[in-house]
């Protein structure tokens, strides 16, 4: 009887043990999961890929709502993503977690506002802190880099991406970084080789990939160039800006028929994709057909002001129809956009360089970028210029002016006063 006692004894312990092992298991598990997540967001920060980052981090914040280690975290692939709004978020919770303000948190915001283009004010902490701590230097660089590219300044990104990659020659985020200014400077040969090595390094960065595509377009590589094409269309197989250019590479490799049944294909469903019609109407041309041409370059012309070659190609199917008078009217718009070109190249790969803090320049730069549809980095170089001299009456028309067609009466008004001061 008394072993009875025992064994139902034994057996009840036995029930409170598993029992106790089955709420431990239902307790860690999440924070398990949580975990898991956490290392691998920091693995693909790592390897430069923050969106794989992104995506793990908000799973760990799932559990770990008010986490600041994954919030300052989560802040850093936002805007290595070109976040900057959810960075600040990320930031701003980060903060409230801790409930003050420290040293992580001033790095974070240092590095948001740098890569956001407002490095004015944090360039020299950040120069300090990369010169002390060389394990967190290669991202200051980054958000350095990124913020130059961001505003423009063209050489001053070139000289942060030559002495990262003095220090780590095969780091790929470098490399893509000088590529991309390389590329947006017009050297597409020295930029191909960037992104050549990254892509070698790191096949899986698809972007990378579309900027080697547009290298090797530029530079005529077009067998080169195909393969890289038909890689991205498998993974985006709707994307018109990829099929033009495929498009583009059946032409000048001799399949016309694949090109204009591409083209065809693209117009049906986005019939005013700029590039598909200005790629349409000189195909025409190049086949002697300006009259088919000249309404589709009228079109592009239309919804690209800015672009010179959709202005040139329209002109061009006017004067092969011996339209005169068109043709020299045409002749003329063309020639503006080719000059506002020429002079937003000049500004920006020289004389924000040598004139950083000139309002006069960033009024200029904002001007050319409102009218060339570029809306949120136009004013911000506008507002940019009234940082410098808050005074500067140009700047305050034109912000007048933008306000005014955006509907903004308000701030229109408030400008326009401050113009005529």
């Amino acid at each position: 009887m008394q072993s009875r006692r025992l064994i139902r004894g034994l057996l009840s312990w036995r029930g409170v043990f598993v029992l106790a092992a089955a709420v431990a298991v239902a307790v860690g598990a999440p924070h398990a999961w949580a975990w898991y997540h956490l290392r691998a967001a920091r693995s693909a920060l790592t390897t430069y890929h923050p969106d794989v980052a992104r995506d793990h981090l908000a799973n760990c914040l799932k559990i770990w709502p008010t986490s600041a280690e994954v919030h300052l975290l989560a802040s850093r692939a936002a805007w290595q993503s070109g976040d900057v709004e959810t960075a600040d978020q990320h930031l701003r919770a980060a903060q409230q977690s801790l409930g003050a303000s420290s040293n992580e948190v001033a790095l974070e915001w240092a590095m948001l506002h740098a890569s956001s283009g407002n490095l004015r004010e944090v360039d020299e902490f950040l120069q300090r802190r990369a010169a002390q701590d060389a394990a967190i230097a290669p991202v200051i660089w980054e958000a350095v880099a990124d913020g130059y590219l961001r505003v423009y300044r063209n050489l001053d990104a070139m000289a942060c991406l030559d002495h990262w990659l003095t220090v780590q020659p095969d780091n790929l985020r470098a490399l893509e970084l000088r590529g991309t200014t390389l590329q947006s400077a017009k050297q597409t040969h020295k930029a191909a080789d960037d992104f050549r090595r990254v892509i070698q390094m790191d096949s899986t960065r698809s972007p990378t990939r579309w900027r080697l595509a547009l290298c090797l377009l530029d530079s005529g590589a077009y067998q080169e160039a195909m393969p890289h094409l038909q890689a991205l269309a498998t993974e985006k197989p709707n994307d018109p800006d990829i099929q033009v250019r495929l498009a583009r590479c059946h032409k000048m490799l001799g399949r016309d028929e694949q090109a204009e049944q591409i083209l065809d294909e693209v117009l049906a469903v986005h019939p005013d994709h700029a590039l598909a019609l200005r790629t349409r109407g000189q195909f025409l041309i190049s086949d002697g057909k300006p009259a088919q041409a000249e309404p589709m370059l009228k079109r592009a012309a239309a919804v690209a002001p800015d672009d010179y070659l959709s202005q040139f190609l329209f002109y061009e199917s006017l004067q092969k129809q011996n339209k005169t008078a068109e043709a020299e009217a045409q002749l003329q718009v063309a020639n503006a956009a080719k000059e506002r070109a020429e002079r937003l190249g000049d500004l920006q790969s020289r004389r924000m360089y040598e004139q950083p803090l000139n309002p006069a320049l960033h009024y200029e730069l904002g001007v050319i970028l409102l009218r060339g549809g570029h809306k949120n980095v136009g004013e911000s170089w506008l507002l940019s210029a009234l940082s410098l001299d808050p005074n500067y009456r140009p700047a305050h028309a034109a912000l007048a002016d933008y306000y005014a067609q955006e509907g903004d009466t308000k701030r229109a008004d408030e400008h326009r006063r401050k113009s005529e001061k």
